[in-house]
């Protein structure tokens, strides 16, 4: 065996067997003079000894001498993260060994994971590129911040982020389920204006279709979800109304303006809970109840179902709405229009005819047998111009429409 490198702590051996060449490592500080085997070259191939909890080898294939990818001196792969994963990540024994080549392409063998020279070379360049970007980044958000407190430092303001591949690898699926409606419509902005550098009508115009159905999804994702909790919770009616208050012109897209009725009542003295314009200028008044509240009750003597103490007063509020309203409709479409102007725009138009009141109450579990499910739909069909809407039907009609968004 005979030495035949010295560095600052290690001595390098070299011990010719028959057909192979094995080079060991010996720490000048290691008074037992423990020789540890680092790799053997027989003809092109180069078996590399590796620590791993499962990979115990590193074996390239066509290589006289060792690439710069692995550390000469033992220890694994030059890059750490690539070193630890192949030395942690695989612990079940289904893989002892890595085979590295340049000839062959990547695939599994057996308990053998075979790789392409070229390729680990290319993923390393886009670590190597991800942890510089990740550097230049930090660098830059410290320059920011120090710019927005302290006026006398002299910094250009820089945006993070300008690297084009690191930005096209991270547009991906995942990315969109994090992102919100609002980010999605700061990406569409700049898809838009980059497409309209080639002037791609066409591209901007799929894009822009593409954008607005994501934003779309993930703005019903939220509501149902925010929904579904509030259904579980079953809070206040004043909680359903801020809700509805956020969210109604999202998913329900006919319309397009909330009057503050409270601001531009006429003739009555309690106000509806939301007062909708749809897209065509009519008007609908909502209440809101309870998803717990009691819908029907049983007439023993007639063995039949009625509504409930709670839902008739809320069917004669409703019918209060809707009589004071035609009642009161010119003034009370004028009153709407004063109200609503701004100093730069008119105020809405409104169309008072015939218009409908919407109660959301209650739940389908409340009308647990086919004969009461029966008698509510005659007493629900039963109402002029009043429609009931039980909370969980408009559960499923806000997932339907996600389905139907997704579909398209």
């Amino acid at each position: 065996m005979n030495q035949i490198q010295e560095t600052k702590k290690l001595l390098l051996f070299e011990e010719i067997k028959r057909t192979s060449k094995i080079i060991y490592r010996q720490h000048k500080e290691d008074e037992s003079k423990e020789k540890i085997a680092i790799y053997k070259v027989t003809g092109n191939n180069i078996e590399y000894y590796f620590d791993g909890v499962s990979i115990k080898s590193i074996v390239f294939e066509g290589f006289k001498q060792l690439p710069s990818l692995i550390i000469p001196y033992g220890y694994g792969f030059q890059e750490k993260s690539l070193n630890n994963f192949f030395k942690y990540t695989f612990n079940d024994n289904r893989i002892d060994k890595i085979v590295i080549t340049e000839q062959s392409i990547s695939r599994k063998s057996r308990k053998s994971l075979y790789l392409n020279f070229y390729e680990i070379e290319e993923l390393l360049s886009s670590i190597n590129q991800e942890q510089r970007a990740c550097r230049d980044t930090k660098k830059i958000l410290i320059k920011n911040y120090l710019i927005s407190v302290f006026s006398e430092f002299n910094f250009d303001h820089q945006e993070t982020n300008s690297n084009k591949k690191l930005i096209l690898r991270n547009l991906n699926n995942k990315l969109i389920d994090q992102l919100t409606a609002s980010e999605i419509e700061q990406i569409g902005d700049f898809y838009v204006t980059a497409a309209q550098k080639y002037k791609r009508t066409d591209l901007v115009k799929r894009m822009s279709f593409g954008l607005q159905k994501n934003s779309q999804i993930l703005t019903l994702r939220e509501i149902i979800n925010k929904y579904e909790t509030l259904l579980n919770d079953n809070p206040a009616e004043s909680i359903w109304q801020a809700f509805f208050d956020e969210y109604i012109t999202l998913f329900d897209t006919r319309y397009a303006h909330m009057i503050d009725y409270k601001n531009v009542a006429i003739g009555i003295t309690k106000y509806p809970d939301l007062v909708l314009v749809d897209i065509y200028g009519y008007i609908d008044f909502y209440e809101l109840k309870k998803s717990s509240m009691p819908l029907i009750k049983y007439d023993t003597s007639h063995k039949t179902w009625y509504w409930s103490k709670e839902m008739a007063m809320v069917i004669s509020q409703a019918s209060d709405y809707l009589q004071k309203a035609k009642e009161n409709s010119v003034s009370y479409a004028k009153t709407i229009k004063e109200e609503t102007a701004t100093e730069s725009e008119d105020g809405l138009n409104v169309n008072i005819i015939n218009p409908r009141a919407f109660i959301v109450a209650g739940n389908s579990k409340l009308l647990n047998t086919e004969k009461k499910r029966n008698h509510f739909k005659n007493l629900r069909e039963s109402m002029k111009d009043i429609e009931f809407i039980l909370y969980d039907e408009l559960l499923e009609r806000l997932k339907n429409l996600l389905d139907s968004i997704k579909i398209s």
